[in-house]
């Protein structure tokens, strides 16, 4: 027996013997078992925790991660291999690697920004480059969103943690929608209130508190300017909710005689006298 685990085996320039072979696969097999030990207190530490998805995920794959690798080092060096060469060997590679992977190290980076500092959460409602969607997964690289029209869109975790994303779930309890309307002038002011006041009112969605408020913006070239605005506990229907109101709107002015105008311009035609010409 002893001789079968003292046999030498070579690989290249390197040998090793059937013992040394044996105690890296039994590094790898430790690692495995102790990395399903370490997920399964990692998962019951997690419910207790009420950790969100994408933080469960991350934590996994760190830990992951950290184990395989500290397995593979320490197997390399029970076969006799030199970590301090290989290291040294590789350094100029990593560099040259490092360079032409800056983006997706950012975006990484932003990764672990997004999962452990909670400015961005699964199942948030955000509106990025003038579009609403809500957040299905974090993963390491990319965040997946989802747009009104349900359409999935991969961002970049750079984008998402670098840029001026408006997150319309975290923050105030409601969100503020706002409808503006111009009508003609001599309209009634206090009418125009009113009816603007209750079209965002009978919207279901919006909140009775605070109460919807209506503004007089400005006296504008051809109609008298006003904005209605009403709270939203849900943010993801804010167009629907709009167009809506709108309606709404249209209708009640209709029925009151409040004329919404249009742009109008007096074109004056000067004619010349008859036989008036030039020289």
């Amino acid at each position: 027996m002893n001789d079968l685990f003292n046999t030498t085996l070579t690989l290249g320039h390197h040998t090793l013997t059937v013992l040394e072979l044996m105690e890296a696969l039994l590094v790898f097999l430790v690692a495995r078992i102790f990395l399903a030990v370490v997920r399964r207190g990692l998962r019951r530490a997690q419910r207790l925790s009420r950790m969100d998805e994408g933080k469960q995920f991350i934590v996994r794959r760190l830990v992951s991660s950290v184990v395989w690798a500290l397995a593979a080092m320490v197997a390399l060096s029970v076969l006799g291999v030199d970590l301090t060469a290989l290291w040294a060997g590789s350094a100029a590679l990593l560099v040259g690697v490092g360079i032409g992977l800056q983006g997706f190290f950012n975006d990484v980076i932003s990764g672990f920004v997004l999962l452990f500092e909670g400015g961005v959460a699964v199942g948030n409602v955000l509106e990025v480059d003038g579009k609403l969607v809500r957040v299905e997964r974090i993963d390491l690289r990319s965040t997946r969103v989802v747009t009104v029209a349900g359409e999935l869109i991969v961002l970049p975790n750079s984008k998402v943690a670098g840029e001026a994303v408006v997150n319309l779930t975290q923050g105030d309890s409601a969100m503020r929608i706002r409808v503006n309307v111009g009508v003609a002038y001599g309209s009634d002011v206090d009418l125009v209130m009113r009816l603007l006041s209750e079209a965002m009112a009978e919207q279901p969605e919006v909140r009775s508190n605070p109460q919807p408020a209506v503004f007089f913006q400005e006296f504008a070239d051809s109609s008298l300017n006003f904005s209605v605005m009403g709270w939203l506990d849900d943010p993801w229907d804010r167009m629907g909710i709009q167009s809506r109101v709108r309606t709404a709107i249209d209708a009640k002015f209709r029925a009151h005689g409040v004329t919404i105008p249009f742009p109008q311009r007096d074109l004056h035609i000067v004619t010349s006298p008859e036989g008036a010409s030039g020289a």
